[in-house]
């Protein structure tokens, strides 16, 4: 399978056969740059604010889900579950829905706006592969309950999401807020903007930084 990162929250997780799902589609108006104009065939939207509904930046006519369902597929499965967008209740923000995907065998979550330190999230996420997770703070968990998440779910790729960048107009925190709390050695940089994954990885928890697709 392959990943691309669109910016913000934004994935395109792509299968080995072609099946094609996008996460959380933003806003130009929200967030400062653009969403790059792509094709898939799933979107799904975490909640119901326009840096991470914005369908209408995607090309064609994908299937929207924008709440927790089972889909099984040949080579995707969908699952989700619903967490606080905040450390209130939701009584802040409202509620968020972490995505579950199961692609080519691998397993990948991502986690939305996320705004809350659960024990009962990281049970759920036993056993991801791939985490996406927001690490900017002010609307999300900030790095320090980012990296409290990566520390107990061990996943093995985590691809950071929704911090500020230069073109960013969101007041959230650089990636280096997240990225300086690990040994530097299981930091990646890509030079491309596509990640390539064969199989299950195998080695010791990697953050991977995406450089932003450009259609």
């Amino acid at each position: 399978m392959k990943i691309q990162y669109l910016g913000h929250s934004s994935f395109r997780l792509i299968s080995d056969i072609g099946t094609t799902i996008v996460t959380d589609p933003y806003n130009k108006e929200l967030v400062g740059y653009a969403m790059p104009k792509v094709r898939c065939d799933v979107v799904t939207v975490s909640h119901q604010h326009d840096d991470h509904n914005y369908v209408e930046a995607l090309n064609g006519n994908p299937a929207v889900v924008d709440k927790v369902l089972s889909c099984p597929a040949d080579d995707v499965a969908l699952d989700g579950f619903v967490v606080c967008h905040d450390n209130k209740g939701g009584s802040l923000r409202g509620l968020n829905t972490v995505f579950c995907f199961s692609i080519d065998g691998i397993k990948l979550a991502h986690m939305g706006d996320i705004g809350e330190k659960k024990e009962s999230v990281v049970d759920r996420l036993e056993g991801t592969d791939v985490l996406m997770i927001p690490v900017g703070g002010f609307y999300t968990i900030d790095a320090d309950t980012a990296k409290w998440y990566v520390d107990n779910i061990r996943p093995k790729i985590v691809l950071p999401m929704h911090y500020a960048t230069p073109d960013c107009t969101l007041n959230i925190a650089p990636l280096a807020d997240f990225t300086d709390k690990f040994d530097q050695e299981y930091v990646k940089y890509l030079d491309c903007d596509t990640l390539n994954i064969d199989q299950q990885p195998d080695y010791p928890t990697t953050i991977v930084v995406l450089p932003r697709y450009q259609d």
